[in-house]
């Protein structure tokens, strides 16, 4: 019998049509995933503290349609949220009570802005039935950031523009010819990056409370996962390589645009984020 797999979307208003466009792609990714069993938590957050409601033209019933016209008559297996009240306050959140859903084995996190292959996903499932324990399996990316992330980045993709239409539309259309499983020495994922984990990986590292609705997860994750390696503990990260994904770089403005009103609390949540970090990691560690 297959694992049991969860992919967890935290979609907010202004995402919607990326949500859309990326069902689209996702509904052919699950038709090839007939022998495995794969369920989708999307969760819909129209927080009012989030977004100010009653001074935007377009209403929560708007987002709402659109959110439910993905699952309607298609047979995917779902645990979705609308959340109408304050109790989410962002994905980090969403995340954390996503894994302790004790029937699910692993956990993908996709953000909605993923551009990803209609074979990644069965891949990534294939892969995963091969391992055990505290395992993590990233898709390749394109080379976004500093050296450090290279170990991720596909090998076709070292010399590439990862911000070009010609690498964000060519995702989808990538040819598919050698798939690699390698093994890399260290930690390294972003946690909306299609990145799926075992559920042991994530009941053994934890999203620390203190983070709140919205916050670094994915920072204190690795870095927790790096303290535990060098105390003796066995976690394994896996790169599936010849198959990449990237984030849509080309059309992120809504239609939309300037028809609701919202209240971003990211930057007083991710600066609270990054300053309970080092607390975090050694909270962690004194429990090892």
């Amino acid at each position: 019998m297959s694992k049991k797999t969860l992919v967890c979307m935290h979609i907010m208003p202004s995402e919607i049509e990326m949500f859309e466009r990326f069902m689209v792609q996702y509904r052919k990714a699950l038709s090839y995933c007939g022998d495995y069993d794969v369920y989708i938590k999307a969760t819909l957050n129209l927080n009012p503290t989030l977004t100010d409601w009653e001074n935007s033209e377009l209403k929560q019933d708007y987002f709402m349609e659109i959110f439910n016209n993905q699952f309607k008559y298609n047979g995917i297996k779902h645990l979705n949220q609308i959340i109408l009240d304050d109790s989410l306050g962002g994905t980090t959140q969403q995340k954390r009570e996503s894994i302790r859903i004790d029937f699910f084995d692993q956990f993908i996190f996709c953000d909605t802005d993923i551009v990803m292959h209609e074979h990644q996903l069965v891949y990534q499932l294939k892969a995963a039935e091969q391992l055990s324990g505290k395992y993590i399996i990233s898709p390749s990316i394109p080379k976004w950031w500093d050296t450090s992330w290279d170990v991720i980045v596909g090998e076709k993709l070292k010399d590439t523009d990862p911000f070009s239409e010609e690498t964000v539309m060519g995702a989808y259309t990538q040819s598919v010819e050698q798939i690699k499983l390698k093994q890399i020495p260290t930690i390294k994922f972003g946690c909306g990056m299609h990145t799926l984990y075992s559920k042991e990986f994530w009941q053994f590292i934890g999203i620390p409370e203190s983070l709140g609705g919205y916050g670094p997860e994915d920072t204190i994750g690795m870095m927790r996962a790096l303290a535990a390696i060098r105390k003796g503990h066995d976690i394994k990260q896996f790169v599936l390589d010849g198959l990449y994904i990237t984030e849509d770089y080309i059309n992120r403005k809504p239609s939309f645009e300037g028809k609701i009103q919202v209240i971003d609390k990211k930057p007083e949540l991710s600066s609270h984020g990054k300053s309970i970090i080092q607390q975090e990691v050694l909270n962690f560690i004194q429990k090892l």
